[in-house]
């Protein structure tokens, strides 16, 4: 249906302000570093929710505990992924540990999708680049415009999806990663990630 698709400039909000684009890192998202502990991250969205001086809408959506938090503000949707290795591997690490120790430990975030109304990737595309710089990589294929921009910075990796909607190319979901999680993540449990992010990220990892 034509009038679900927004014909608009790209939302603002989803890139973080850099001072020389080329040089930007990447070691969280917005103010929220990598590895920030759950409790943490959902109680900061439960402060600014709340908050009677805040400038922005935001709402928690549905949060799974040490999982993810979805939360809305000003109409886009971003979900902060959480991880916590496996029991198994927590004790392989520390031989020590107890299941009542572990219960104990929190998930740490290592990744944020954004979720856009269907908006062309080129100006998503625009926007990523002037904060970011250059893409460093890409698996569009152009005839079915599928595949996913990648910017590769210190400390994480962003993916610009795309999709075609007759003919054009439009970005939906933009993903934001930790890249010393990632290889944690990977390495101990990589059916974390679907399908089509584990064979990005293991191009990544080996090169």
């Amino acid at each position: 249906d034509e009038g679900e698709i927004i014909l608009a400039e790209a939302p603002g909000g989803f890139e973080q302000p850099a001072v020389d684009a080329g040089n930007a890192e990447l070691n969280g998202f917005a103010d929220t570093p990598w590895m920030s502990n759950y409790s943490a991250v959902k109680k900061r969205f439960q402060d600014l929710a709340t908050a009677a001086n805040t400038p922005e809408r935001i709402e928690i959506v549905m949060a799974v505990e040490d999982r993810y938090i979805l939360v809305k503000r000003n109409d886009i949707l971003y979900r902060y992924n959480f991880y916590k290795s496996p029991l198994n591997v927590a004790q392989l690490n520390n031989h020590q540990l107890t299941r009542e120790e572990y219960d104990t430990m929190e998930g740490r975030l290592f990744h944020v999708k954004v979720i856009l109304p269907f908006i062309q990737s080129k100006w998503i595309g625009e926007k990523l680049e002037k904060t970011y710089g250059q893409k460093t990589r890409s698996t569009v294929d152009e005839e079915t415009m599928r595949g996913a921009d990648i910017w590769e910075k210190p400390g994480g990796y962003i993916f610009q999806w795309y999709e075609p909607y007759n003919d054009v190319a439009y970005s939906r979901t933009i993903d934001y990663m930790s890249s010393d999680m990632v290889k944690t993540i990977m390495a101990e449990n990589e059916k974390y990630f679907d399908a089509k992010e584990r064979e990005l990220l293991r191009k990544l990892i080996v090169n």
